[in-house]
């Protein structure tokens, strides 16, 4: 069995290899000490069954951790790689047992494996591969909450943490979501606080909920605070994390994006680096903060030394829940906005590239039939297409992730079948494609936390009602309260998100909020240079983050405009399509061919 670990921060000691920070009750672990939690649990297997015992003790191990972590255990028969329930550090392992690496190109190069049709197809039309698979035959990577058992060829999985949200037992437990994940969050803050020490918190500030809530909640415990913030100068998403940061008092630093920028930032060996390391073969690489990290940095505007802690949140499944038939409904809970957005969704998404991001306009059955046909439409889309094979493998793909090992009896009501939902976005995109934004952090050389997925505040939002999880109802009201205390803001002010903002606030925000900025920034403009409508934003010239710029003009103009730049990467990333100039594959039509075997 082959090791080879190419990510910094690495511990070895005894046959185990660990890296990241993880709680055990009270104690917060790392290195060595982390390792000898592995180390113990090992000694604690029993002989008769290598593969089992030791994967099952070390399966216990890992449910006594709360945080953020990777390891690889080695024995003299077997070998056991373990994830966190966010799977913020991927492992990526071949079918044989051979190799493992934390960059699945090393596993691919090291068997030389081919491309697998019907994972290369749904990462061509989502931008990630559900379940274990990558786009490479024979290359498997860990999933969030998992511990693999790898010998002679064998390969076990176990799941020891999963994600099923349930509803509240008694009534007294439902009425009060907030006051619960209110606890939850302080815990998880505390926990924060303690791997930060005395170093400040950078957080990438948005126009979102999620961000804003990390931000208040710092700034209420007296902790030093940086939020930095992407794009172009005028786009709500700017214009709100800017005047969220001076109504908090905190440092905030903006870097304008320009396709001019974009171009040479994507094509330099820097970015080329960057994207090939950190395509696992399972999740497209996440560029949208990744100039933003680097120029910052190296301009010496935010510190190296500091804890970055990004706004991904166990929460955002809840927003693209679909309505059932039948569901009995209070009415609205609010808008909901993204982690770090600069286009207004929650990962630097458009609305037609990932599908309604709220109250869909029709219900859908309540059946699982029903489910994993909407999971398809509204995930499924980034290139049009028409295959019925790659439709009934997809759709396969779908099911088994929404059940996570049910039976299809267990999911026939509103409650049961928005878990499955819930649990297949946990798994299939937040853990691959999300979670994979810890990348661009790893490679400026940064230091990070992820507080809003700490098990704590997982657990509490799992036992949130239903009706308050959707559109993350609950986790809103937390983060509007909590901005209010810390602003005293009207209650429409503190819910005023990058998705609300007037045009005319847009206008005014800069010399409301940075005033000195005023000649800098827009070079004496009065208007900001970024004033398009959300309508607009897929047209390529016109796009908040300005990232087509990377993009041959020849091909953008060979491309419909309805195909985003996660398409066109993904496209890209498949050899249908080169960015850097045009070729006769250019699927002009916005219909791809897919794959086949």
């Amino acid at each position: 069995m082959q090791t080879r670990l190419c990510g910094d921060g690495w511990t070895h000691e005894d046959g185990i290899s660990v890296r990241g920070r993880a709680f055990a009750e009270e104690s917060l672990l790392e290195g060595e000490a982390l390792a000898r939690q592995f180390h113990d649990a090992v000694g604690r297997a029993e002989s008769a069954d290598p593969l089992e015992s030791v994967s099952e003790d070390i399966a216990d191990a890992a449910a006594t951790l709360e945080g953020f972590y990777a390891a690889v255990v080695r024995t003299p028969d077997v070998t056991i790689l373990v994830a966190d329930g966010a799977r913020s550090i991927p492992l990526y392992y071949d079918a044989a047992g051979t190799i493992v690496s934390d960059r699945g190109g090393v596993v691919r190069d090291a068997i030389e494996a081919e491309r697998d049709p019907v994972t290369e197809n749904e990462f061509l039309v989502t931008r990630y591969v559900t379940g274990s698979e990558t786009i490479w035959q024979s290359v498997f990577a860990t999933q969030p909450g998992e511990v693999v058992g790898l010998e002679d060829g064998d390969v076990t999985r176990r799941t020891y943490r999963e994600y099923w949200p349930t509803e509240p037992a008694d009534a007294a437990r439902a009425e009060d979501p907030e006051s619960r994940l209110e606890t939850a969050l302080e815990t998880a803050l505390d926990r924060l606080e303690r791997v930060a020490g005395d170093r400040p918190v950078v957080l990438p500030l948005s126009g979102g909920y999620d961000s804003r809530l990390l931000a208040s909640s710092l700034v209420a415990r007296d902790r030093e605070v940086i939020g930095f913030t992407f794009g172009r100068s005028g786009h709500p998403d700017v214009e709100v994390s800017r005047e969220v940061a001076s109504r908090l008092g905190i440092q905030w630093e903006f870097l304008p994006y320009d396709e001019a920028t974009w171009r040479e930032w994507y094509h330099a060996s820097s970015g080329v680096r960057y994207r090939e390391r950190a395509f696992g073969g399972d999740a497209l690489p996440f560029l949208a903060e990744w100039p933003a990290l680097r120029q910052l940095l190296e301009r010496g505007r935010i510190p190296q030394d500091a804890l970055y802690c990004p706004g991904h949140t166990v929460a955002t499944p809840s927003e693209r829940l679909p309505v059932f038939e039948g569901e009995q409904r209070r009415g609205r809970t609010g808008r909901s906005g993204g982690c770090v957005s600069a286009t207004g969704g929650p990962d630097g998404e458009s609305e037609s590239e990932l599908g309604p991001d709220s109250e869909p306009e029709s219900r859908i059955e309540a059946s699982l039939e029903a489910l994993t046909e909407y999971v398809l439409e509204t995930h499924y889309s980034l290139w049009e297409w028409d295959d019925d094979a790659f439709r009934e493998a997809a759709l396969e793909r779908i099911r088994r992730g929404v059940l996570g090992g049910r039976r299809p009896e267990q999911l026939t009501d509103p409650a049961s079948l928005a878990a499955g939902y819930e649990r297949w976005e946990w798994r299939g995109r937040m853990s691959t494609f999300t979670n994979g934004d810890l990348r661009a952090y790893e490679d400026a050389g940064v230091d990070w936390w992820l507080p809003l997925w700490d098990p704590v505040y997982v657990r509490a939002w799992e036992q949130v009602p239903l009706e308050r999880r959707r559109e993350k109802g609950a986790h809103v009201s937390l983060a509007a309260e909590t901005y209010r205390n810390a602003t005293d803001v009207s209650e429409r002010r503190a819910r005023e998100t990058d998705r609300s903002l007037s045009p005319f606030d847009r206008c005014l925000s800069l010399l409301r909020h940075t005033p000195v900025r005023q000649f800098s920034e827009r070079d004496g403009d009065w208007l900001p240079p970024f004033l398009a409508p959300r309508s607009a934003w897929n047209d390529p010239t016109r796009h908040p983050l300005a990232w087509y710029g990377a993009i041959d003009d020849e091909v953008l103009e060979r491309v419909p405009d309805s195909r985003g730049f996660y398409a066109l990467r993904t496209a890209a990333e498949t050899g249908r399509l080169n960015l850097s100039e045009p070729t006769e594959s250019i699927p002009e039509n916005g219909r791809v061919e897919m794959s086949t075997e």
